[in-house]
């Protein structure tokens, strides 16, 4: 990262923090904090630099604490430019006022969902279980299949494998030495799939066989496998315990709604809300090219 494209990133950082970086200043510091910067009569201590990063998230925090000199430089040019919009008088401009407004207003609305909405959502273990036995045909799980193979290039080689295998040697060894693709460091092993998630070929050989079972040469566009099923699921439901965590983040999803909706109905009814139909017409009709009189 240059150094220009580094400065927008950190002021960016900076603006997460929040409008207040600069009233943390203070014009005498405590006895038991040390001053890291005087900007116009003003101080930056170590203990306000530690406050800001602190309510930061985690991964900024992380990027800030390698950087905290630079973080400092661009706290101070924020500062900086401040002070001078406030000497300039641009907090009196017309258009900045509009802006905090409509900036207040959003964080305001933000504040009020947030304790008109979010923090009582809440879903018992009661209620997820509940969710869970009414609609156990949405958690069923499909047949699945595992399998390893090794992979080469040429039939060539395919058929040497396969000689050696005849003489005991092990599938995974031979994947691991032998394999050409990124499953050879687990001994071949490609994981569970569904129908429909490998290539036709290679799932039409790994489908024919049991547990255990080697399949012959089956060449995809990839190249020439040997296949080896390793194990079979049948369908079934999944455990509750295994899509607990999706049936609480539904069951909170529509609790959101259901909260948002009563909270807009409530304050309609709180503020009075009419709408103006015949207005409303007309304006349809007048962005839609046709005059009023024109009906």
């Amino acid at each position: 990262m240059n150094y220009m494209k580094y400065k927008i990133s950190i002021l960016l950082l900076i603006s997460v923090i929040g409008v207040s970086l600069w009233t943390g200043c203070v014009k005498k510091p405590s006895p038991d904090d040390k001053v890291l910067a005087e900007v116009s009569s003003k101080f930056i201590t170590v203990n306000d630099l530690k406050k800001r990063i602190s309510k930061l998230p985690p991964y900024y925090q992380d990027i800030i604490n390698k950087n905290k000199k630079k973080f400092l430089d661009e706290t101070i040019v924020e500062i900086l430019f401040y002070e001078e919009a406030i000497r300039k008088g641009l907090d009196r401009d017309k258009e900045f006022k509009e802006i905090m407004y409509e900036a207040k207003k959003k964080i305001l609305i933000a504040k009020l969902i947030k304790t008109e909405v979010e923090d009582k959502i809440t879903v018992s273990d009661e209620e997820a279980r509940k969710f869970y036995e009414a609609n156990k045909e949405n958690f069923k799980s499909p047949e699945l299949w595992r399998a390893s193979h090794i992979l080469v290039a040429t039939e060539g080689e395919a058929k040497e494998i396969q000689n050696e295998l005849a003489k005991g040697a092990s599938f995974e060894e031979l994947a691991r030495t032998r394999s050409m693709d990124a499953t050879a460091s687990r001994g071949g092993d490609v994981g569970y799939f569904r129908m429909g998630q490998v290539v036709p070929e290679f799932e039409k050989a790994a489908l024919k066989l049991k547990p255990g079972e080697v399949s012959g040469i089956v060449q995809t566009q990839f190249g020439y496998h040997i296949i080896k099923l390793t194990d079979k699921k049948e369908p079934g439901v999944e455990t509750y315990d295994k899509v607990k965590q999706a049936i609480e983040d539904e069951l909170k999803k529509r609790r959101r709604s259901e909260l948002f909706d009563e909270l807009v109905e409530k304050l309609k009814n709180k503020y009075r809300v009419s709408i103006k139909e015949n207005v409303f017409n007309a304006l349809e009709d007048l962005e839609g090219g046709k005059r009023v009189d024109e009906k």
